[in-house]
């Protein structure tokens, strides 16, 4: 609480250069890129990092195979481009991963159209992906993925993208933003912008979530508090119509809902990430493979409901089971073989020519709103380091002449855990050392590899550090004790669900969704964080009202009808 009373102490301050409104993967984005360049930065997000849109995405960064159909070739280049960045910047982070497009009698395209399509796909990537594509047969698709529908099958495509963490993604950007020099403020609310008398935004009237909770009298910051700054930067996806609609008299957004299920991968088990086209209406969605288990998503579909609380519904999860069962006949899945789900609200652009809301474009804008007012709004987690470089250039503008301009340093820098480069080249070597050198279980070294980069040994160290018991945090899974001690000293959770939801994927990947855990973790927590038992209980409480949330869209269904034949 000490360390959270100096941030706090700091956003008072001010001015800062720079005011980020929102801790998702475009904020800690522009929070990072202006601290490299010298800027003095705050950046304020009400709930955790990642905790809204950014943990909510299908874990993939790729260059958008499908928006070739929508003949948006500049955001198919710029996402390639940016894929490999990523890549060089966070290996661990973004590992390359087969993706699999079956071709069945009655899909929209061809073996032909396909063909040229994965050129141009790989064209646009100047050939520089992970591996060119291949065409694939109807027998060597089989044996690839011998789980897939057979009937009608006439071929498909193997090429590459990649997948990452989200969650940590988004944490190591903002962990890298703060090294740099930005002041980085969790469960800070903003209550509304602070205007000058000539109507310029100077800064933004916030409050301390956390005030009333824990300890009496630690980490309470009384009445609301301000936070100025030369220029504000609103990047708070889904929410940025809620703080800009009454000045700007109009949205901004065409926000849209993806949900994604979890499935056990005994009972789904597939190779590659295999993309789809709903049975039902044709959307594209993928069944991707997740270690233990296999992920199924996503939705695309408007939503009129406000971004928090938002959880996938009864009707989300059968859409996405019907799919699954469609493409798999050996599935027969139902609700209630699901293991997690998890909805989120893209902050698409406002395009009043767009038809369906998978046609929206997932192009980004820069909307300024007044001499030191910014907004962006749009775009994907692929783009999100070239969007961060493209605001901060802006607010440059608008700072004015006498601000030093450095270009960005965003494109060669690493993520915290890659700085070691060397280590991280080779992932699978990292892993076999990590569990030579710490008598790990392989899965467990993998996960450490994957999750930490080169951090990973101090993961360790804290836990041994901390005293905590040696060991899985549940059963069959790769998590560690050790990560819930690192994660409150080292990586800024301060709630139960920051670390089994997004610092671990405890809350998606186990069981139970870590009920059964869920008051051990609390009490390694309140041994660092300094909670008494009523905060124990209090955070205990509200993550069992965070997991039956999210299986709101799991009540018992009627028995399902049967499944239109898969495209």
């Amino acid at each position: 609480m000490s360390q959270r009373g100096a941030v706090l102490g700091k956003l008072r301050q001010g001015p800062f250069d720079l005011l980020v409104i929102g801790g998702g993967i475009t904020g800690v984005g522009i929070a990072r890129d202006a601290a490299l360049r010298g800027l003095s930065v705050a950046l304020v997000e009400k709930g955790d990092l990642g905790s809204g849109t950014s943990q909510a995405s299908s874990k993939l960064i790729h260059g958008g195979l499908r928006y070739l159909e929508h003949l948006e070739l500049g955001l198919v280049f710029e996402s390639q481009r940016e894929r490999g960045t990523l890549v060089r910047n966070a290996p661990h982070l973004a590992r390359p991963l087969p993706f699999l497009v079956p071709v069945y009698r009655a899909s929209r395209r061809g073996m032909l159209e396909l063909a040229v399509g994965m050129w141009a796909y790989d064209a646009l990537a100047l050939f520089r992906n992970h591996k060119v594509h291949r065409m694939l047969t109807r027998s060597r698709v089989r044996r690839l993925e011998p789980s897939l529908r057979d009937a009608g099958l006439r071929g498909g495509a193997l090429y590459w993208d990649c997948m990452t963490d989200d969650a940590r993604l988004t944490l190591e950007t903002a962990l890298d933003a703060e090294a740099h020099g930005a002041t980085v403020a969790t469960y800070v609310e903003v209550e509304g912008l602070v205007r000058d008398q000539a109507g310029r935004t100077t800064g933004a009237r916030c409050r301390d979530v956390l005030a009333d909770l824990g300890p009496a009298g630690e980490g309470r910051a009384g009445p609301p508090f301000e936070v100025r700054a030369l220029c504000t930067i609103v990047a708070a996806g889904p929410w940025t119509d809620r703080l800009l609609e009454p000045t700007l008299g109009r949205k901004l957004l065409r926000p849209t809902k993806g949900s994604h299920l979890v499935l056990d991968a005994a009972r789904l088990p597939v190779r590659h990430a295999l993309v789809l086209t709903s049975p039902r209406d044709g959307r594209v969605l993928f069944a991707i493979p997740w270690g233990a288990r296999t992920i199924v998503g996503t939705t695309d579909t408007d939503e009129a409901e406000g971004p928090d609380g938002l959880e996938a519904s009864e009707a989300d999860v059968d859409y996405l089971l019907e799919a699954a069962n469609a493409y798999f006949p050996g599935l027969r899945a139902g609700r209630a073989d699901v293991v997690s789900t998890w909805s989120g609200l893209r902050p698409l652009m406002g395009d009043p020519g767009a038809g369906a809301a998978s046609d929206v474009s997932r192009e980004h804008a820069i909307t300024p709103v007044d001499p030191g007012l910014l907004a962006i709004s749009g775009g994907k987690l692929t783009t999100y380091r070239l969007m961060a470089e493209q605001v901060v250039d802006k607010a440059l503008d608008k700072l004015g002449p006498r601000t030093y301009r450095e270009a960005s340093r965003t494109v060669d820098m690493p993520l915290p855990g890659a700085h070691d480069r060397e280590a991280v080249r080779d992932l699978d070597a990292w892993a076999r050392r990590l569990a030579r050198e710490h008598a790990l279980e392989d899965d467990v070294a993998a996960h450490l590899a994957r999750a930490y980069g080169c951090r990973a040994p101090r993961v360790l160290a804290a836990g041994h550090e901390a005293g905590v018991r040696p060991g899985r945090l549940v059963p069959g899974l790769p998590f560690l004790v050790d990560e819930v001690v690192f994660a409150a000293r080292h990586e800024r959770a301060l709630r139960l669900d920051d670390v089994l939801r997004r610092r671990t994927l405890v809350f998606l990947q186990a069981p139970d969704q870590g009920l059964g855990v869920a008051r051990e973790v609390a009490h390694v927590l309140a041994e660092v964080l300094g909670w008494d038992e009523d905060r124990v209980e209090l955070e205990v409480r509200r993550y069992r009202d965070l997991v039956a949330a999210s299986r709101r869209g799991l009540a018992p269904a009627r028995a399902p009808e049967p499944a239109p034949a898969a495209r």
